[in-house]
């Protein structure tokens, strides 16, 4: 006789509430090439760019400054419009951008092959509408001046050559890495030289909340890690990554419990999760630590008498607000100390 596996005596039923949410990507890059129509998809190696893009292209020469960073980035996203700078009008390039994201939105960085200001400046105003960043570089020092404070999502590096692809290849450093593990300032960019800048123009360029590739103590490094409007580069990041996986964490409770009371038990299973997700902020890096040793965040939230009834009949629930210290990181040294005798 063979045996069943089930039994007339004893019922078990188990719900799976695990079914994953989508997340956002954030050690993806996308470059925009111009040079033909090419479909979105994924390159995992250099050689599978050569399928595409001869080695004479821009398209190339960007996805080997890509590829060519330690660590080495896992995938490149690519998408093709045909563009020809000063003949095409400049806003073929977010039109693409827009028709991409209604089905590949996947992605968290942008790099294109065109640097031309008219090129930069429209893929700025695009970025700027996305929770992206964009990096770029640029010969024009004055293009700095004009972005500056403009854009918080946009890194711009200046160098004498635009296809050193200084911005990108940083870009590059930093996407297969742990968002908050690292920053951006004093990184060398395998392939990159130092820019061909004098001092007055490197210190301008910094000023501007730009960077450049400099020769520091033999060193060829990233000058600066700020975005063009000021913050640094690494909060940029910390921003955009925390809003998208609370997003996700928090839906994900909603979807796969079969109800959240409005009740303060419930409530406090959205402030569990938002805990769940600062606590392991703080153990890749991105919030600092108290004079205690521990995560330095407050979540306040109200309670369910506190809440007014119409609120609570359309089911909203309000008022959850977070305070947390972001660990940025130490970029200059000063040092004072006194010699005698």
């Amino acid at each position: 006789m063979v045996a069943s596996d089930k039994s007339r005596y004893v019922e078990v039923n188990i719900t799976r509430e695990t079914k994953p949410v989508a997340e956002k990507g954030f050690g993806l890059p996308l470059m925009l090439a111009t040079h033909k129509d090419l479909d979105y998809k994924i390159y995992t190696d250099i050689s599978e760019v050569a399928e595409d893009f001869a080695e004479t292209t821009r398209e190339y020469k960007l996805a080997t400054r890509m590829f060519g960073q330690s660590p080495k980035i896992r995938e490149l996203a690519c998408y093709g419009t045909s563009y020809i700078s000063g003949t095409d009008d400049v806003t073929a390039l977010p039109a693409a951008l827009n028709d991409l994201v209604k089905t590949n939105n996947d992605w968290f960085y942008l790099v294109s092959v065109e640097s031309g200001d008219a090129e930069i400046k429209a893929l700025c105003e695009w970025i700027s509408t996305q929770e992206k960043i964009y990096g770029v570089t640029t010969k024009n020092i004055a293009l700095t001046e004009e972005l500056k404070g403009k854009y918080e999502n946009v890194l711009v590096s200046v160098h004498d050559d635009e296809h050193s692809y200084h911005a990108e290849g940083l870009i590059a450093y930093g996407a297969p890495q742990v968002i908050g593990s690292y920053v951006f300032s004093h990184k060398q960019i395998n392939g990159v030289g130092a820019a061909k800048l004098s001092n007055a123009e490197i210190n301008t360029v910094i000023a501007n909340n730009a960077t450049t590739c400099i020769n520091e103590m033999g060193w060829l490094i990233n000058a600066s890690g700020k975005a063009i409007g000021g913050e640094y580069l690494d909060v940029i990041q910390a921003d955009y990554f925390l809003r998208a996986r609370l997003r996700e964490d928090v839906f994900q409770k909603l979807a796969t419990v079969k109800k959240i009371p409005y009740t303060d038990a419930g409530i406090a299973l959205i402030v569990a999760v938002m805990d769940t997700r600062f606590k392991s902020a703080y153990r890749q890096g991105i919030i600092a630590e108290d004079d205690n040793g521990e995560p330095d965040y407050q979540i306040t939230f109200p309670r369910r008498k506190d809440i007014p009834k119409n609120t609570i009949a359309q089911r909203i629930l309000p008022d959850i607000n977070f305070r947390l210290v972001i660990a940025g990181g130490v970029e200059k040294v000063q040092i004072n100390g006194v010699l005698t005798l």
